[in-house]
């Protein structure tokens, strides 16, 4: 769960002189709803917002209600009936089928605008982070927006005894990494939003060919990085992909010299050129990420892989989900769909059950 950080840090990045930001996190939901609990949404004083908690449809009245919380500084709740009935929350007649809460609170520069400042700062070095979000108490000690923190460098932040509760929890486990406790506490219960919040995902695509360029779009319209390593400089030049993008040029098997292959979330091997992909491949296997993806038919594969004689090495070749993708462009879909699936845990089925 990355919570598209990447784009509220670019938000917070570009109002230096913003003295109040409100934070919107969705804290819990019922039946069907368009972001789940641990969504976020940053909104500042003229209403204008990054990260969105629904598909448009909520955002304006959102920002409105803000307005109180700006003024304040106390936190507010606010809860959405999307359901299709004769007493409609709003008037909205959205027929979602489900509900969604949310806790607005107001996050201060003079405090770093924590939690979410100490977050931002791990995540951007590369260590994923938990967090525990109050949403709501009746213990004195501890009132909705409170936060503790903990990061994977050794970040720690907010109320000691908030803080001891996170450490003891036991991880969700990939693709359930948002969690709802209720805690029983000395002075009253509380209720807590358990966040597991990993790094932006980094893909590798080893290969700078014309069928490169579509994925890289792909992967960097997700919000992901990417960098893209070729032998050839012709074919490793930025400028012949999209902003964003990172380069890198050397032979094939002086991989592992040239990027750090332990901060990859994944890999795609899509040189076209047997030897070469050997090579890439004798690296990846040495630091593989949660997902390699092989260009070409399945018995290429089994080929490269006798070859290489890495035991535990999972390679998906062909690379991608079966859609019927046959252009460059269909065939990245059908590889970053793979990819999107594999680090959330998911199998990739039909949502119809089609």
């Amino acid at each position: 769960m990355h919570l598209g950080l990447k784009t509220l840090s670019a938000f917070l990045a570009a109002r230096p002189d913003e003295p109040y930001l409100v934070l919107v996190t969705v804290v819990a939901t019922e039946g069907s709803t368009y972001r789940k609990p641990g969504a976020l949404m940053l909104v500042d004083r003229n209403g204008d917002f990054a990260g969105l908690i629904s598909g448009g449809c909520l955002e304006g009245d959102l920002v409105a209600r803000t307005r109180e919380v700006f003024e304040t500084g106390r936190p507010h709740r606010v809860s959405y009936d999307l359901k299709d009935d004769d007493e409609l929350q709003l008037g909205l007649g959205l027929g979602c089928g489900g509900a969604v809460h949310l806790l607005l609170q107001r996050l201060d520069r003079g405090d770093g605008f924590e939690p979410l400042g100490s977050l931002l700062a791990c995540l951007g070095g590369g260590t994923a982070c938990r967090m525990a979000l109050v949403t709501a108490s009746q213990a004195p000690g501890l009132a909705p927006g409170d936060a503790a923190l903990a990061g994977g460098d050794g970040t720690t932040l907010g109320p000691p005894a908030l803080l001891s509760f996170l450490v003891e929890q036991e991880t969700g486990g990939v693709g359930r990494r948002a969690r709802a406790i209720e805690v029983d506490t000395a002075d009253g219960p509380v209720e807590v939003l358990l966040l597991e919040v990993t790094p932006t995902p980094r893909v590798l695509v080893c290969g700078a060919g014309p069928d490169a360029v579509p994925l890289v779009r792909q992967v960097l319209g997700l919000g992901w990085n990417c960098t893209v390593y070729d032998h050839r400089p012709v074919l490793a030049d930025p400028d012949r992909f999209p902003v964003g993008v990172e380069t890198a040029c050397d032979r094939p098997h002086a991989l592992a010299g040239r990027v750090p292959l332990e901060s990859f979330d994944a890999a795609v091997v899509m040189s076209h050129h047997v030897d070469h992909d050997a090579a890439y491949l004798a690296c990846l296997a040495e630091r593989p990420p949660a997902y390699v993806g092989l260009l070409g038919p399945r018995a290429r594969r089994d080929r490269l892989l006798a070859e290489l004689d890495a035991p535990g090495f999972e390679v998906h070749g062909p690379a991608g989900m079966d859609i019927g993708a046959e252009l460059p462009e269909s065939i990245a879909l059908a590889i970053t769909a793979e990819i999107h699936a594999r680090l959330n845990g998911r199998s990739g089925r039909s949502l119809s059950g089609d």
